[in-house]
C-alpha cells in the first residue's frame, strides 16, 4: 500500500509539473505573439489631429507617395526587409532612418525626412521587421544585423567613399546603438540617437511596471517575454542591449532625449551615454517627452543634426565638442 501512495504521489507531482510547464510554454507563446508579431497600425485621423500632428501627418502621407526606390534585401536569417531610398544628390551623405516600434517610417521620419531634403542629402526609411512590408518578429534583438545589412547595401549600392549615417527613433534609436559594435562598412561615419532605451528587457520591466505595478508580476513578465522571444522567436532580447554595444565602438554618437520622457527615461540616456568609449555628444531638451524633441524645438534639433553630420562627413568631431548640452 505504501508503495503505491507513493507512486500516486510522484504522479501526481508529475503531472502538475507537466501542466505547470505547459501553461508556462502556452503563456510565453501567447506573450511573444502580443509584444513581437505583425499588428495592425492605424495612422491618426486628420479629423481628430491637432496643428502639429496635421503637419506631420500630411508631410507623411506626402513622403508615402513621393517618387523612390523600393528596395527589398534579405537578412542574415532570410527575412525579407524593404525600405524605401529618396535620392537628392549623387555621393551625397545616406541617412539610413529606423522607426519606433509599432509606428511607421514615414510618420516617424517626417523630421530627418524634411532635414535631408533641405540639405540635398539623401535618406533610406526603413520598415522594421515585423512592420510595413518587412518579414519577422520585432523587439530589437535581430534588427540591428538589419542595420548592417542595410549599410552594406548602400555601400555595394553607391560605392565605400559614400558617408553613411544610421538613425532612429525610440526603439529604432536603440537598434542603431546596438549595431554600433558590429562589423559596419568604415563608411559609416556617424550614429544618430532620439530616444533610445539602454536595453529591450530594462525597457520591458520599466514600462511594465505601470501596469503590473508588482514586482514579482514585472519580473514575471519579463522573464516570460524573453522566454518567449527565445523558444518561438529564435532569439534572446539579452544580446539586445545598446550600453554594451556603445561601450566597444569607435564610431562617434550623438544622442537627443527629452528630461520629461517616462517610457525611456532621462536616467537611460545618462547610462548610455557614459557607456559610450566613441566621440559622443547628448543633447537633453527640456519639458520634451518620449520622442517630442523635435516638436519642442524644430530649428535647434535640426542644428543638432546637421552639425553632427556635416563635421562627421569629414571626421572633424573633437573632444573640444560640448559633450553634454540641456536646453
Amino acid at each position: 500500500m505504501k508503495f503505491y501512495a507513493k507512486n500516486k504521489i510522484y504522479f501526481m507531482l508529475s503531472l502538475i509539473i507537466i501542466i505547470g510547464l505547459v501553461m508556462s510554454l502556452g503563456a510565453s507563446k501567447f506573450i511573444f505573439q502580443k509584444a513581437c508579431l505583425r499588428r495592425e497600425i492605424q495612422w491618426l485621423d486628420l479629423g481628430v489631429a491637432d496643428d502639429w500632428q496635421y503637419g506631420i501627418l500630411t508631410d507623411a502621407y506626402k513622403i508615402k507617395k513621393e517618387e523612390n526606390k523600393k528596395i527589398t534585401i534579405t537578412a542574415s536569417d532570410g527575412t525579407k526587409l524593404v525600405g524605401h531610398y529618396y535620392e537628392r544628390k549623387k555621393n551625397a551623405p545616406v541617412v539610413i532612418f529606423l522607426h519606433g516600434l509599432w509606428s511607421n517610417c514615414y510618420t516617424d521620419g517626417v523630421p530627418i525626412y524634411r532635414i535631408t531634403e533641405k540639405n540635398n542629402w539623401n535618406i533610406l526609411l526603413v520598415n522594421l521587421r515585423a512592420h510595413g512590408e518587412s518579414e519577422g518578429s520585432t523587439f530589437g534583438a535581430l534588427e540591428k544585423y538589419d542595420c548592417r545589412d542595410w549599410a552594406n547595401w548602400v555601400t555595394s549600392e553607391f560605392g565605400e567613399k559614400t558617408p553613411i549615417f544610421l538613425m532612429g527613433l525610440s526603439m529604432g534609436g536603440a537598434i542603431v546603438m546596438m549595431s554600433s559594435d558590429l562589423e559596419l562598412p568604415e563608411s559609416v561615419c556617424g550614429i544618430i540617437d532620439n530616444a533610445g532605451f539602454t536595453s529591450s528587457l530594462e525597457m520591458i520591466k520599466l514600462n511594465s511596471k505601470t501596469k503590473l505595478h508588482q514586482e514579482i508580476l514585472t519580473e514575471l513578465f519579463t522573464l516570460s517575454v524573453n522566454v518567449g522571444t527565445r523558444i518561438w522567436g529564435g532569439f534572446n532580447l539579452a544580446d539586445a542591449n545598446s550600453c554594451t554595444a556603445l561601450s566597444r565602438t569607435k564610431i562617434p554618437v550623438l544622442m537627443i532625449h527629452g528630461d520629461q520622457d517616462t517610457k525611456a527615461p532621462i536616467s537611460m540616456a545618462y547610462n548610455l551615454y557614459n557607456s559610450c568609449q566613441s566621440p559622443k555628444q547628448l543633447y537633453i531638451f527640456s519639458g520634451a517627452g518620449h520622442t517630442d524633441c523635435y516638436e519642442k524645438d524644430p530649428e535647434k534639433y535640426e542644428r543638432i543634426i546637421c552639425e553632427f553630420i556635416e563635421k562627421n562627413r569629414k571626421g572633424e568631431l573633437s573632444g573640444s565638442d560640448p559633450n553634454v548640452v540641456t536646453f
